[in-house]
């Protein structure tokens, strides 16, 4: 190697050194962003002011990163979930179940409960961010109200707290313990905790039952949150990684290897090519599986409405009509009258053609997109 060459190459090699160097002095000054409602969060969205006053008071209290155990025998504890995610894990859900009916209280707040141990809720909505709440007792409180619904009580629940909307905390013996669900996990974060009554009704609501243990759920969190690599991994691990890719490909570039597909013969790739494409062509041909896509992106479709309107999934589409014409604004009276009436035929109809299948598939992303980017 000559003496060019290798000037060239410690160059290289300093720029690499440089440029981690700097990554990693730019990454560490980066700020730490936090999800909402975890305990550990001091953003305006968690609930770090809460946990550290429970743990300052010597309150018991502890945080639970895993499901509770179905097989624990021990009674008594108070399990207090913020914005849980909906449960889709069976096993999870069941042990959740299993808690409750031993003996112990769980206490849900959550801005939409469709959905949540059985929970049934309905529109409702004040013009005022704080409204005025009364108790079992009569008794006037001011609190701050950022949900869109309400709750539906069963006739052998016990209503903790209403508006003029409907109930907002409910009470519900289930086995030997006590489910406690409330709309308004606003309450709990650090932006509001010291508005309004916000704290003193979070501690009515946790006097209800009988505890000598408070767990902050924090499981139901992690289930469904996605990290980012440089989340899981320390930066210097990812900058260290980086310098070597590069070095790697330099090295094998200065060593001549040849980047690129391996070239194969035409008559082999031509009769392969006339097979697939047959193939699939057959199979596209016979399977028709229009109806089978539709009626999965109308699935889609009921679930993101009850996931960001509070629209429930289980209504029929014509009785949906009055809510989406409230929030659809893409789309006047008439047009969304023909779509719930239409959408429903078309739905029930044992096959759809092509053309069917494009037209409906247009419609129901448009309106997809402004659900989700509304």
């Amino acid at each position: 190697m000559n003496k060019s060459v290798k000037q060239t190459w410690a160059w290289i090699v300093t720029l690499v050194i440089i440029f981690g160097t700097v990554s990693l002095f730019l990454g560490s000054k980066k700020p730490v962003e936090y999800s909402p409602y975890i305990s550990t969060s001091p953003s305006p969205t968690g609930v770090k002011a809460f946990y550290t006053y429970m743990e300052e008071e010597g309150i018991p209290i502890k945080r639970l990163k895993e499901a509770p155990l179905s097989n624990d025998n021990e009674q008594e504890k108070l399990l207090l979930m913020i914005e849980p995610t909906l449960l889709s894990n069976q096993e999870a859900r069941k042990d959740y179940e299993s808690f409750v009916k031993t003996g112990n209280a769980l206490v849900i707040f959550k801005r939409n409960l469709e959905g949540m141990f059985d929970i049934k809720t309905t529109f409702g909505m004040s013009d005022e961010e704080a409204v005025t709440i009364k108790d079992q007792n009569g008794e006037e409180y001011k609190a701050t109200m950022l949900t869109q619904t309400r709750i539906l009580p069963d006739e052998s629940d016990e209503v903790l707290l209403e508006d003029d909307f409907g109930a907002i905390a409910i009470k519900r013996n289930i086995g030997e313990g006590t489910l406690i669900a409330v709309n308004s996990p606003d309450w709990l974060t650090n932006q509001f905790i010291l508005e309004n009554d916000n704290l003193n009704l979070v501690f009515q609501l946790l006097e209800e039952p009988q505890w000598n243990t408070i767990l902050v759920d924090e499981y139901s969190h992690q289930s469904t949150k996605k990290q980012a690599i440089f989340e899981v991994y320390p930066m210097w691990l990812l900058v260290g990684s980086l310098q070597l890719i590069i070095v790697t490909l330099l090295w094998l570039l200065y060593k001549g290897k040849r980047f690129g597909p391996i070239l194969r013969p035409r008559e082999e790739m031509v009769r392969f090519s006339d097979e697939h494409i047959t193939a699939l062509a057959a199979w596209y041909q016979k399977g028709k599986l229009y109806r089978d896509s539709l009626h999965s992106q109308a699935s889609y479709l009921r679930s993101i409405f009850q996931e960001k309107w509070g629209i429930s999934y289980q209504k029929d589409w014509e009785d949906i009509q009055e809510q989406l014409l409230l929030k659809v604004s893409s789309m006047n009276r008439e047009a969304i009258t023909s779509f719930v009436k239409e959408i429903d035929t078309v739905l029930k109809k044992p096959d759809i053609s092509k053309q069917e299948y494009l037209l409906w598939s247009t419609r129901i992303d448009q309106l997809r997109k402004e659900v989700e980017e509304g």
